[in-house]
């Protein structure tokens, strides 16, 4: 179940990612603006257990993965998303912003 589990959520995400650029497509002439937010590992209540005391190899191994060194933190997503939804990202629609610290990047 494990597996299908991440199969889900990827379908999810793929979901999410194509109703952000038809909500562009219908909101744009009425100058409503859509954006996407995909976050890398981010410490949450969720990811506690492999980021609280995992084994020192897995951790440098996800570690190792992500080129600022860190895992995310839950303000990281909400500075994006405060950024997005303000003026300053007026001419901002139709983007996914990857907030991961650069790990899609060695994908």
């Amino acid at each position: 179940m494990r597996r299908l589990e991440g199969k889900i959520a990827l379908t999810a995400k793929g979901g999410v990612l194509a109703l952000t650029l038809q909500l562009v497509v219908e909101g744009g002439p009425h100058g409503i603006r859509a954006n996407a937010i995909s976050p890398g590992l981010i410490a949450t209540p969720n990811t506690a257990p492999l980021l609280a005391d995992p084994p020192a190899r897995l951790r440098q191994v996800v570690l190792d993965r992500i080129p600022l060194g860190r895992h995310g933190h839950v303000d990281d997503v909400v500075n994006a998303a405060v950024f997005l939804a303000s003026d300053e990202s007026s001419w901002i629609s139709g983007a996914n912003l990857v907030v991961d610290g650069g790990g899609s990047t060695l994908r």
